[in-house]
């Protein structure tokens, strides 16, 4: 049992034996209130919340990258398929499981189905099957999968690439086309999922390894034994961030949301790769940054010797100074610490790779250092987060409830003494602490109240700077995009003669469609994600600030505190916390709440085709007019496209504004201003704890005061016990290694 393992067993025995012990003020009239019950359900729940917190750790990187592998190293064993293709988008979720298993997540039919509508948006209706009785399109009827071959090979057969790469409209018609006969029996009308587990887990590489089954999954989630792997992280295989398809880097783009760490990978054989360049600029748009550590994966077969290697890595670290002050950057092969850690199930080729590796001591030695050190890191940060997510604030929750146990037995034992005096004093000091709370409570309630009002609209002034359709900042980027586009028509001269002028519209739209779509992903839906962001720390800031100004000493309530605590020992329960007062995550966690996904699909009428066809029509009835005439006439073809993208481009304008109007609305109504309420009641909840000894009636406490004396010796007997108990518990909490995880 490593030494965070024993820690949080101890907190949660602590716990635990805390909640018996406020367990037994029921025994004492009053004594037990709603405060009492409120410390009882949080330390019965706290084991539960310790162990079920989870940190997400995100390996990204450009195709070739070595992310698979890095992976696979990490869990000392092949259990990732390697090698998968330029257009997976699957992002595989890795944690620490009883059993080998694996669950793939298929999408249903009209998901699919709405991929290929959105793939073959603008093409001609009447070329196209599913007219009559049975409209749209579906991929399980065989002249739909007809009509998609023969479109794919007649329309893409010589522009199926662009300067962005692969068409991801011709990609997703493939793949549909090539996988289906795999999948038509496992998909179905909903989601469902598939399950591979023990001696089949295996079988899960053909859904993750084969580009074309790989296009009806949408998610995988991998349990597996690894020894290595702590069960409370949870690594994510993110494919391809150099994918040419939007949608590919948005489902990406929502787990770094998530994330607590990221890992970039980057190739020694490619170095710092314009993709790798996008994709971090992207990252740090979203504020995600201070997240990330950077590997360079090295190739050993690529390098002649370590200088080689050394002056690589010198110059990728270079690059990324423009990108982010002091990257942290190791320098290890991933395939290396593979072999060297599954070395049993190892084929001979690999055998004899590694062999070959371990001739060169100069590589092998400098690469080991580096994973020691990367290794040695990557712990010290997970402890802190951990310590974060699962130590600090929960432990802080505990010393108050503690804290205030103390207060209750001290008043207590007066209230019941046997020296009337006595107790009629504790009486007095009381009735001053009920007296102050309820002051302090009500000046909190206003100030929560006043700090909600205040946030709320800094929150939506932001979102009116950001959102609005006319003046916001995404609004004028997207507008500035748009109207700078230009479609090369010379490209599309060929296939204005050979395929006519309305394939070449679906040809040219689509082209513009995946820019858009592309931009929309990597601006603006990256811009929203750091305004999300920003926001968060803003409220923080807000709630820390106002923390503050509430620094209220207990003695400062009552004498009766500044006695409790000149009696007591000079420990780590008296001293101030050292955690934040807010825990947006965890808050987060229990609401359920998430930034809404920024995913975009533009909206296009049908119009623009029978428009874009009149206007066609009309300048070839000029053009064979002024043929007649013999005058000289423009070709029709590109002035009709021409006037078709203008008209496209106004449609894509109006429902890039739709979009910001509505998204607007989903991430200030349904994720900020909730967040702001629930963070300021926990907050509210949190402060008043520090104060707040007694919630009793005091006609129940004179009661007390005035019972019998064998009535009070048997309640004091009881306290006695209580006060022996939470003595324990009170050094147990004071001896605990904070500082060692702090």
């Amino acid at each position: 049992m490593t030494i965070n393992e024993k820690i949080l067993d101890n907190i949660e025995t602590i716990a635990s034996d805390l909640a018996l012990i406020l367990e037994t003020m029921r025994e004492i009239p009053g004594m037990y209130d709603d405060n009492a019950d409120d410390a009882v359900k949080l330390c019965c729940a706290l084991p539960e919340r310790i162990r079920s917190g989870t940190l997400r750790i995100a390996v990204v990187g450009a195709i070739k990258s070595g992310k698979t592998t890095f992976v696979n190293a990490w869990l000392k064993d092949d259990l990732l398929k390697r090698g998968a293709g330029v257009v997976t988008s699957i992002v595989t979720r890795v944690r620490k499981g009883e059993r080998l298993k694996a669950r793939i997540f298929l999408k249903s039919w009209d998901e699919i189905n709405r991929e290929i509508e959105q793939a073959l948006l603008l093409f001609p209706e009447k070329s196209r099957p599913g007219t009559g009785d049975v409209p749209g399109f579906d991929l399980r009827r065989e002249k739909d999968r007809t009509f998609l071959s023969a479109f794919n090979q007649e329309i893409f057969s010589n522009i199926s690439v662009t300067d962005a790469g692969i068409r991801p409209e011709s990609v997703t018609i493939t793949r549909a086309v090539d996988g289906f006969e795999a999948v038509k029996d496992l998909v179905k009308a909903d989601r469902s999922s598939l399950e591979f587990s023990g001696s089949h887990f295996e079988a899960h590489k053909r859904f993750t390894g084969d580009d074309a089954v790989a296009f009806f999954v949408r998610d995988v989630e991998l349990e597996v034994t690894a020894k290595g792997l702590d069960p409370k992280i949870e690594i994510a295989d993110c494919q391809g961030s150099d994918s040419t398809n939007p949608a590919h880097m948005a489902q990406i783009q929502d787990y770094l949301t998530s994330a607590n760490m990221i890992i970039y990978l980057i190739s020694s054989r490619f170095g710092l790769r314009q993709a790798d360049i996008n994709f971090l600029r992207l990252i740090q748009t979203m504020g995600l940054m201070e997240n990330i550590v950077f590997v360079v994966n090295a190739d050993l077969n690529e390098h002649e010797n370590l200088d080689d290697l050394l002056g690589v890595e010198t110059r990728i670290k270079r690059e990324l100074t423009y990108i982010k002050k002091d990257p942290e950057l190791y320098t290890f092969s991933s395939l290396y610490n593979l072999f060297t850690r599954a070395k049993t199930t190892l084929s001979r080729k690999s055998r004899k790779t590694l062999g070959f590796w371990n001739e060169y001591p100069e590589f092998v030695d400098y690469t080991t250092a580096m994973t020691q050190g990367f290794d040695k890191r990557l712990a010290q940060r997970l402890d802190t987060e951990g310590f974060y997510l699962a130590v600090a604030n929960p432990m802080e929750r505990v010393r108050q409830i503690a804290v205030n146990a103390e207060q209750r037995l001290s008043l207590f034992t007066d209230l019941l003494s046997s020296d009337l005096s006595k107790a009629v004093t504790a009486m007095d000091r009381l009735k001053e602490m009920l007296e102050r709370t309820r002051k302090l409570e009500a000046i909190m309630d206003n100030s929560m109240e006043g700090a909600v009002e205040v946030l709320e609209k800094e929150i939506k002034a932001g979102a009116e700077t950001l959102f609005d359709p006319k003046t916001g900042t995404l609004a004028k980027a997207v507008t500035r995009f748009i109207k700078g586009y230009g479609t090369d028509l010379s490209r599309y001269e060929t296939h204005l003669v050979d395929q006519g002028f309305e394939n070449t519209l679906y040809l040219m739209f689509q082209e513009f469609k995946a820019s858009l779509d592309t931009f929309m992903t990597q601006t603006v839906s990256a811009g929203i994600a750091g305004f999300a962001r920003d926001q968060e720390h803003a409220i923080e800031s807000y709630f820390k600030a106002l923390y503050r100004s509430y620094d209220i000493n207990p003695c400062e309530i009552s004498m009766e505190f500044a006695a409790i605590v000149d009696q007591m020992p000079e420990t780590a329960l008296f001293k101030e916390a050292a955690t934040d007062p807010i825990d947006i995550r965890s808050i987060r966690g229990i609401l359920g709440l998430s930034l809404p996904k920024a995913g975009f699909a533009t909206r296009y009428s049908a119009r623009i085709r029978f428009d874009s066809m009149a206007r066609f029509g009309f300048i070839t009835l000029a053009e064979i007019l002024a043929r007649v005439m013999k005058k000289r006439a423009p070709r029709s073809g590109p002035i009709a496209l021409n006037a078709a993208e203008a008209r496209i481009k106004r449609e894509a304008l109006r429902s890039v504004f739709c979009h910001l109007s509505d998204y607007r609305a989903a991430v200030t109504n349904d994720y900020l201003t909730p967040l702001v309420s629930a963070i300021s009641r926990d907050f509210r909840d949190k402060l008043l704890a520090r104060f707040k000894v007694c919630d009793v009636e005091i006609e129940t406490i004179e009661g007390l005061v005035a019972s019998g004396r064998e009535s009070k010796n048997a309640q004091s007997r009881t306290l006695k016990a209580m006060e022996t108990k939470l003595a324990d518990v009170v050094q147990r909490i004071a001896t605990l290694p904070i500082h060692y995880l702090n």
